[in-house]
Formats: structure tokens, C-alpha cells, sequence
């Protein structure tokens, strides 16, 4: 066999890898009337605070293949196979750290579920999982609903370098905002706020303004401690924790964004901690 044609027999078993590693899933999701019939997996890693033992599997399944990639990049994963708009929708399963269920989402018909059905893991590690999810028959409000789904596939890692405690130059921003919101500077947010601070912040409309404090300082701390961060481009993710207004502990994930300006807080996803 010459040189060129063991390089093509190669690129031809890498692609055919690459097919069978995307054809990673079978089994049905039926709802009522709708079914969905389900060959491609794509798994990625979830991290929705700092802690280890918080961390999380998604696995969305499919009949066409989605971005993984893509998916792994996101702030939200679900919103970023939304957008794909795969054919007859798809499904979601939740995986916690320890190996059990922590959820099922079946678009588009928008159901959850959890505690249903048998999870069988064969395989759950930080860089692949594979398993059986089943229920032989369930009802929701009166809608039958079955399904028998295997997924096997490698975990996608979000991209990015990470950031040290602090969470660098976008950490600094994302305290410096935190400040002026406390503080009530409107000319500060304006300045820090990026395109949305247009509507949030205009000049002419003091109870919009007012209105913007009130909505941006719920469930925000009023400082952060941040862990760490993740950059990928012109976005970062910082891990933080703090004590909103009233006096709540809150704790998960920030989105800040680079344009011409400098770093901008884009949205938060914080929980409650007890």
C-alpha cells in the first residue's frame, strides 16, 4: 500500500469513528402522540457552582446530529441546542456527580420529569458516559408516556482557559458593577453596563431607571467572592458567592462579555444556599 493511499484509509477510519461516535444513542421518547425516535447523543459537563459535588451531565438526544461544541460553550446548554432546532425536538437527561438522575426535559412539548423510570449507568466518567434510561408506561396530567433511551458518548469540555480566583480583569469588572448597583450610581452603570444599559439606564425615563435597580439587585449580591473564571474569546464565566440585600446567600455562575468598551456583566445564574 502506498503512502497516499494508507493516509486516505486512515482519514476514511477517522471519519468513520467520528460517524459512529455521533450515532451514540437509540430508543424512543413518546408523549401522547409525538415520538421521537433518537440516534445521535451529545453529553457535556455542567458546573452550576464551584462545587465539585454540584457538578453535572447533560446528555441531549436527538434524531439529526447537533454542535457539540456549541453546546459546550454555552452559558446554557438547553438554549443552545434550542436554537439548533433539531427535527422532533429532543431530549435532555441530568446526571449528577454521584452517578443519579437529576431530571429529564423532552422538547418540544416542554415536559420535565424526574424519579421516573430506571437509570442504568455503564459508564460515568469525566470524560464519557454511557447508559439506559426507561419507563415502560407513565402518565402526565392525563398524556401516556413511555420511553427506553441509550446513550453512549464522550463529554464534551466547555473551551476556554481558566482564570485564577478573582476571575482577573472581567472579576474586577464584574466587582466594579456590583458596586455602583449597590451604590445606586446610574452614571457608573451606564458607563459598565454595555448595550443593555440604552433601556435599562435612559436618561429620560426616571421609573424605568428605578425599576432596573430594583430588578438587577434581586437575587444579586451585594459583593462577590469569586472563585475562579473560564475564558473562551470574548467571554468568561466567573464562579462566584455573596449575600444579596436580603441577607440571602447566593452562589453559581456569571456571564461577562468583552466588546470595545471593556467587560460587561451579561446575566447571572444563581441559587439560594441554605
Amino acid at each position: 500500500m502506498t503512502l497516499h493511499s494508507r493516509c486516505l484509509a486512515a482519514a476514511l477510519a477517522a471519519l468513520a469513528m467520528g460517524a459512529a461516535q455521533a450515532q451514540s444513542a437509540s430508543g424512543h421518547f413518546r408523549y401522547g402522540t409525538a415520538r421521537l425516535a433518537v440516534q445521535h447523543a451529545v453529553a457535556v459537563a455542567e458546573e452550576p457552582t464551584d462545587l465539585a459535588e454540584q457538578r453535572r451531565t447533560l446528555v441531549f438526544l436527538s434524531a439529526a446530529p447537533l454542535d457539540a461544541q456549541r453546546i459546550a460553550a454555552a452559558f446554557d446548554p438547553l438554549d443552545a441546542v434550542r436554537e439548533q432546532a433539531p427535527p422532533g425536538g429532543f431530549v435532555r437527561i441530568c446526571i449528577t456527580a454521584d452517578g443519579n438522575e437529576c431530571g429529564l426535559f423532552y422538547s418540544p412539548e416542554g415536559f420535565n420529569s424526574g424519579g421516573y423510570g430506571e437509570l442504568q449507568l455503564q459508564r460515568h466518567q469525566a470524560a464519557a458516559v454511557a447508559g439506559r434510561w426507561a419507563l415502560a408506561e407513565g402518565d402526565f396530567l392525563g398524556t401516556p408516556y413511555d420511553f427506553d433511551l441509550r446513550f453512549d458518548a464522550p463529554v464534551v469540555p466547555a473551551p476556554g482557559n481558566a482564570l485564577p480566583a478573582g476571575g482577573g480583569a472581567p472579576g474586577a469588572a464584574y466587582s466594579a458593577w456590583l458596586a455602583a448597583l449597590a451604590q445606586g450610581d446610574v452614571a457608573a452603570l451606564r458607563r459598565m453596563g454595555g448595550e443593555d444599559a440604552r433601556w435599562r439606564f435612559p436618561e429620560d425615563d426616571p421609573g424605568t431607571v428605578k425599576e432596573s435597580l430594583k430588578s438587577l439587585r434581586d437575587g444579586e449580591p451585594v459583593q462577590a467572592v469569586i472563585a475562579r473564571g473560564r475564558q473562551h474569546g470574548d467571554e468568561v464565566v466567573l464562579w462566584v458567592e455573596g449575600v444579596d440585600r436580603d441577607e440571602i446567600r447566593r452562589r453559581g455562575r456569571v456571564l461577562m462579555r468583552r466588546d470595545a468598551s471593556g467587560w460587561h456583566r451579561v446575566e447571572s445564574d444563581l441559587e439560594s444556599v441554605e
